[in-house]
């Protein structure tokens, strides 16, 4: 959501691309991050369901009063409380999704869980950046947190909790926090696992904080317009491409299991050069389906790693094993992507400026000013701003690929023993 407004609490809080980039990032995954394993372990010991659904309640309320606030400084502490209830949206629900469906068909359930997320941002983005541009930003806060507490009540009332382990056929115990980490520590398949995610996430948080505010720059988009580019490229290329990752990765590892990761690595290594060429084409009728396709590629990924990972822990703990998972991955990935994205954007953007001090002239809206040279400087630097980013979508490929092959050397030394 900070994506589809961020133009506009720039102009207004008179705030740079790293403040942006902190708010929409840094803040949001840092707390998010250290609540989710404290929820993780109350997720192991009490009805899951209920868990999400309070806590998503929580992020509702304070989606709803970011709405009210008259600062950036105020705006920062709500994004803090949506972390905070957020944070039980991902771990919790894998972790019931893993007891419903034996372990061949997690990449597939798991991934159509996960399209949840391209769905809100379709539907966000279409609507966010209409309501934005005519009504304000802080109505789209208000609509989106009144919508966000309905959903959280029919959870409280619809929401089934499984049987744990019921799709494993044998009890298990639960591991400490302690013991989760060794396990993720211990094995090298999830090590690279761990590293492969963290840059995907480095790249797609920092790439899609921005990219609204690029087609306002580049291509003089308002609100509206620059949300519904950014759904169809954001939000339909993830619903294709997480669909395609978990049933893709899922048919072709029935052949050989390397391919439930080799997959997503192959289409993150193809994916990433198509997204920039997009970005740089200077043409808006042929950025957004080939950028459309790129990003495809980027969320082939999610399912097939949850999958991978809780393939390796027991009933009992699957909600901390992916919550210290998401913990690592969002720190590094969503906490420090948007803010990175942001300094190079105002690095870029500095060198690029003739006509004096960009920091001091440009600031806020000097900056939206169609045709002046700050409007130039700022759309060339945060365009490849974002083109940086986006080619760390390559290297994630690449780690993806040493986890598949880490994994399967395992499986061979075991079956050897």
């Amino acid at each position: 959501m900070i994506a589809l407004v961020a133009e506009k609490i720039k102009a207004e809080f008179q705030v740079s691309d790293l403040q942006i980039g902190l708010l929409g990032g840094t803040a949001f995954a840092v707390v998010n991050a250290l609540a989710a394993v404290p929820i993780a372990r109350m997720a192991e010991r009490f009805y899951r369901s209920y868990v999400t659904a309070g806590f998503l309640l929580m992020a509702s309320v304070f989606t709803t009063l970011a709405g009210a606030t008259a600062s950036f400084a105020q705006l920062f502490a709500c994004r803090l409380g949506m972390a905070a209830g957020n944070a039980a949206t991902e771990a919790p629900p894998h972790s019931m999704i893993s007891d419903m469906y034996p372990k061949e068909k997690r990449a597939s359930a798991i991934s159509i869980f996960m399209l949840g997320v391209p769905l809100a941002a379709l539907f966000g983005s279409f609507l966010g950046g209409s309501i934005a541009e005519s009504f304000g930003w802080r109505n789209t806060f208000v609509f989106f947190g009144v919508g966000g507490a309905i959903i959280s009540l029919l959870c409280f009332l619809f929401l089934k909790e499984p049987q744990r382990g019921a799709s494993d056929g044998a009890a298990s115990e639960a591991l400490s926090t302690i013991g989760v980490v060794r396990i993720l520590l211990g094995s090298s398949s999830l090590r690279w696992l761990v590293i492969a995610l963290s840059t995907i996430s480095l790249g797609s948080f920092g790439v899609n904080t921005f990219l609204p505010a690029f087609f306002s720059r580049d291509y003089g988009l308002d609100a509206g317009q620059a949300g519904f580019v950014f759904g169809l490229i954001s939000g339909i290329g993830a619903l294709i491409g997480t669909l395609f990752g978990g049933y893709a990765s899922e048919w072709m590892a029935r052949r050989d299991p390397r391919w439930l990761l080799g997959v997503p690595a192959l289409g993150l290594v193809l994916g990433a050069p198509l997204f920039v060429a997009g970005l740089l084409s200077g043409n808006l009728y042929v950025a957004v389906p080939v950028m459309l396709i790129g990003s495809a590629a980027f969320y082939t990924a999610m399912g097939p790693s949850i999958a991978t990972l809780h393939g390796s822990f027991s009933a009992h703990s699957r909600a901390t094993g992916s919550a210290v998972f998401l913990l690592i991955i969002h720190l590094l990935g969503q906490g420090l992507g948007p803010p990175l994205v942001g300094i190079v954007s105002d690095t870029v953007s500095a060198a690029m400026y003739t006509g004096g001090n960009f920091a001091s002239e440009c600031a806020g809206a000097a900056a939206q000013i169609e045709g002046s040279a700050c409007a130039r400087a700022s759309a060339d630097g945060l365009r490849y701003a974002i083109g940086t980013f986006a080619l760390f979508f390559v290297g994630a490929g690449g780690l993806l690929y040493l986890a598949a092959r880490a994994g399967w050397k395992t499986v061979a030394r075991t079956a050897g023993a």
